[in-house]
């Protein structure tokens, strides 16, 4: 546990030294403030429940629980802070018409302002990952007739969701299959696991959520720009 705490305090001086303020997707100080801070918590209790699954193979819900409430309550600090028509989705029929002075006329009917559309987008953001989890974790133990995955695991992600968002989450999901499949190969060769040995999957998937919170926005950028 103190090797958590010392971590913990590694990473929050870490973070606040190499964020960049203010952040991009508002132009509002105090969004990026809170958005940073939020991350902080994120990794801090990240780091707590990496250690926690290495050494005993467990992740408390008094901390994967309590981060799901906290990322939601510091989203809904975040979305007070949203700057004026900022995030909100418009159902328009028609494309908007310049008037003689520049400005535009028949904007379109508002269908959700933009603190509504952060908070039920990321609700349903952390509703659907725990439903993915779910998915796996029961046709794994259809296939394999034992259990792959814990519930403490489904209830990371959904931690990590509620404070990252959704393709962040997925981001993070994705460095962990790759590094505990890496492990696991790992392991083999040495002979150090059989196919029958259980992985900290938690302790992947929380150092995924770590580099996804450094350098996640980049690669989804350049993810996104090579579909486009």
């Amino acid at each position: 546990m103190w090797f958590a705490i010392q971590a913990a305090h590694l990473y929050r001086v870490i973070w606040f030294y190499s964020a960049d303020f203010p952040q991009a997707g508002s132009s509002n100080a105090a969004y990026a403030v809170i958005a940073n801070l939020a991350t902080t918590v994120a990794g801090a209790l990240s780091i707590g429940l990496i250690v926690m699954d290495w050494e005993t193979g467990l992740l408390p819900n008094a901390f994967t629980l309590f981060g799901v409430f906290a990322g939601l309550l510091f989203l809904c600090a975040q979305a007070i802070f949203l700057g004026p028509g900022e995030g909100q989705i418009l159902l328009t029929r028609n494309s908007p018409k310049l008037t003689s002075v520049g400005a535009t006329t028949d904007p379109g009917n508002i269908f959700m302002t933009g603190p509504e559309a952060l908070i039920l987008g990321r609700i349903a953001a952390v509703v659907g990952a725990v439903v993915i989890l779910l998915v796996v974790r029961r046709l794994y133990r259809l296939v394999r007739h034992r259990e792959g995955m814990g519930l403490g695991d489904v209830k990371f992600l959904a931690m990590i969701t509620a404070f990252l968002g959704c393709w962040p989450a997925m981001l993070s999901l994705f460095f962990g299959i790759v590094g505990a499949s890496l492990f696991g190969l790992f392991g083999l060769a040495r002979g150090r696991l059989d196919r029958s040995s259980r992985l900290p999957f938690g302790s992947f998937l929380g150092i995924g959520a770590l580099l996804t919170a450094q350098v996640g926005d980049r690669i989804l950028e350049a993810y996104f720009r090579l579909l486009r």
